[in-house]
């Protein structure tokens, strides 16, 4: 057995300040979502108090931002700690488009496809959070876990931080359990690079477009520019700090 198969099974005990930022940063989106999804709700303003916390707080700069700024600002370490890498990034977008293809051949089977106008926001809306959830929970918490653990039991504790996260969303413990298994298939496939686009942006961002258009949601046009521009500010993020990494030379490669 090869020794990079042997790591793969390898439990060791290695915890270090990373994750502290790690359950902040958990508690911080948990939060975000449920104060928007219990507390505030989706009518008031218009539904901008809600999108301002679940999309712009609580996934942009508490999902996406404190990863950045810790990894890069604090522990001096490269963006592409975080999967945000050039580095077999060929590999990463042939097999998301091979997992893709498979994902739709199971999952779109029998799913009645909205119009155009109706689809065109829930697409925005996934793509947006599946940048993070890809940059969050795969590059954040699944690798900063194996550091300190293994994979293993990265993958069993990342997996269940995932289905707990959907508490906010105010989901059953039955569906919670399903989540962990989805959270198991998107690290497994994550951990096969550890680059950001063997997920994003077709093959998890299409999972959670199934989900949106079996669960009926709607959403008016401009909150899909709304989703757009957080996307674009995601990506603003990264790139600030992929700036600062260069300023202050470090040794690695740009994204």
């Amino acid at each position: 057995m090869s020794k990079k198969l042997l790591s793969i099974f390898a439990i060791y005990w290695r915890p270090n300040k990373d994750l502290i930022a790690v359950v902040l940063s958990w508690v911080l989106v948990v939060t975000a979502l449920y104060t928007a999804t219990f507390i505030v709700g989706s009518t008031v303003a218009g539904g901008m108090a809600y999108f301002g916390l679940y999309a712009v707080l609580g996934a942009t700069l508490f999902g996406v931002g404190i990863p950045l700024y810790w990894t890069v600002v604090i522990r001096k370490r490269p963006v592409s700690d975080l999967g945000l890498t050039r580095e077999r990034l060929g590999v990463s977008i042939t097999l998301q488009l091979i997992f893709a293809v498979l994902q739709f051949s199971g999952a779109y089977r029998g799913l009645k496809i909205p119009t155009l106008e109706s689809l065109l926001p829930l697409v925005a809306l996934s793509l947006a959070i599946g940048l993070f959830e890809a940059i969050f929970w795969r590059g954040w918490v699944l690798l900063r876990l194996e550091e300190a653990f293994g994979f293993l039991p990265a993958l069993i504790l990342g997996s269940a931080l995932y289905a707990a996260y959907h508490i906010g969303y105010g989901m059953p413990a039955s569906e919670m359990v399903f989540l962990f298994f989805i959270g198991v298939m998107y690290a497994i496939a994550f951990r096969i690079t550890k680059n950001v686009f063997m997920l994003w942006p077709v093959f998890q961002p299409m999972g959670q477009l199934v989900t949106l258009i079996k669960d009926g949601l709607s959403l008016p046009l401009l909150a899909g520019l709304g989703f757009i521009e957080v996307l674009i500010l995601m990506w603003f993020l990264i790139w600030l700090a992929a700036r600062y990494q260069k300023k202050h030379n470090q040794n690695v490669k740009e994204i």
